[in-house]
Parts: structure tokens; sequence; C-alpha cells
């Protein structure tokens, strides 16, 4: 069943709103580094919700074109490796803030 004409729009809508997210934790990501400090999670927190935003429109795609699934997959595992990198760098800063104590 594909997605309706309505649906598509509002969805697209989100691949709006998951570039702003991207810019914020782009920009985040370049304050913590011009302060010295490196292992903030903004960046790749910033990409994990970008591209789980974009997942609907995906899937209204891939309800069209059966290659849309591949994309639908790519997404989710990208997500999940960029949730991971933000999971590392989380513990890595947090180990690092104890180490000067």
């Amino acid at each position: 069943m594909p997605c309706g004409e309505i649906i598509m729009k509002y969805t697209g809508y989100f691949h709006i709103l998951s570039l702003i997210i991207a810019m914020f934790g782009t920009y985040k990501q370049i304050d913590a580094i011009e302060n010295n400090k490196p292992h903030t999670i903004w960046l790749p927190l910033a990409l994990t919700f970008m591209l789980l935003i974009r997942i609907p429109n995906q899937i209204c795609l891939a309800m069209n074109q059966s290659y849309g699934w591949l994309t639908v997959f790519g997404t989710l595992m990208g997500s999940m490796g960029f949730a991971f990198l933000a999971y590392i760098t989380y513990k890595k800063n947090k180990e690092n803030i104890n180490k000067k104590k």
C-alpha cells in the first residue's frame, strides 16, 4: 500500500528538520573542539536523530519502490552506529573527567 501525497508531503518536511538537527550538532561539535573539549556527544547524537527522523519518508518511498527498503535498512544501521559512537564518546568523556579528579 503506497503512501498518499499528504503523508509524503509531511514526511518530506522531516528532511528539513533533520538538516537543522545535523547543523546544530555540527555547530556544537565545532564549539566543543574550539574550547578544547573534543569528547562531546553532540555530533553523533545529532546524526543519530537526523537519520531516525528521515525513516518515515524512506518507508513511504520503499512502499512504492522495493529497493527503497535497502535505504531504510542502511539508515537504521547508520543511526545505530552513530548512537553507539555517542555512547562511547560519553563514556570516554566521563572517564577523562574522573581521571582529572
